[in-house]
């Protein structure tokens, strides 16, 4: 009985050196019309609130994000200027809680963000489904930058996965006419 469970205890702690090795997220690669499909909004906008809390059960943080939008690309006409994003992460107090592939806001941050939802959002295909905005002085317009790639994978024929490379930012004129297109 005591080599059964010592056996047990082995395949116990491989089975622990398994999990806890496998700490990072991968996401499957989502095109521009798959993000265009799936969201029911589309907007640019500026964070305008970063908040973050314990859920009722004090068991994991939810991070609330307030954005201003600054253009509507798809989605009803609500009269609102401003969206909700409700997601899980964040930070409370000295106490973080960071779930791999989300997307993370900063006060001011003006972003393109593909959303699901009708009252509170989330962000589709969690990183991809966010592109920073920035301006270009020298260009003198708007640049969307690509979407966060880490963790983010293509499946080849052969089924293998292949990291997706960093996209280059393009001018965000150019990026409204591929969306629309794809709307």
């Amino acid at each position: 009985m005591k080599r059964v469970h010592g056996f047990q205890l082995v395949v116990l702690a491989a089975l622990l050196g398994v999990v806890t090795s496998a700490h990072a997220s991968l996401l499957r690669a989502m095109s521009l019309a798959q993000l265009v499909s799936g969201s029911d909004r589309i907007v640019v906008g500026k964070v305008v609130a970063v908040t973050a809390a314990w859920d009722a059960r004090h068991l994991k943080i939810i991070s609330t994000i307030e954005l201003e939008i600054a253009e509507d690309w798809k989605g009803p006409d609500t009269g609102s200027r401003r969206v909700t994003i409700v997601q899980p992460g964040g930070s409370v107090g000295e106490i973080e809680m960071t779930v791999h592939g989300m997307p993370s806001f900063a006060l001011g941050e003006t972003s393109l963000l593909f959303l699901r939802g009708q009252r509170f959002f989330q962000v589709v295909g969690m990183g991809q489904g966010k592109r920073v905005v920035t301006w270009d002085d020298a260009g003198k317009r708007w640049l969307a930058h690509g979407p966060d790639a880490d963790g983010v994978v293509d499946i080849e024929p052969d089924a293998k996965l292949s990291p997706v490379k960093p996209s280059k930012p393009i001018p965000l004129t150019d990026l409204r006419a591929q969306v629309m297109r794809a709307i």
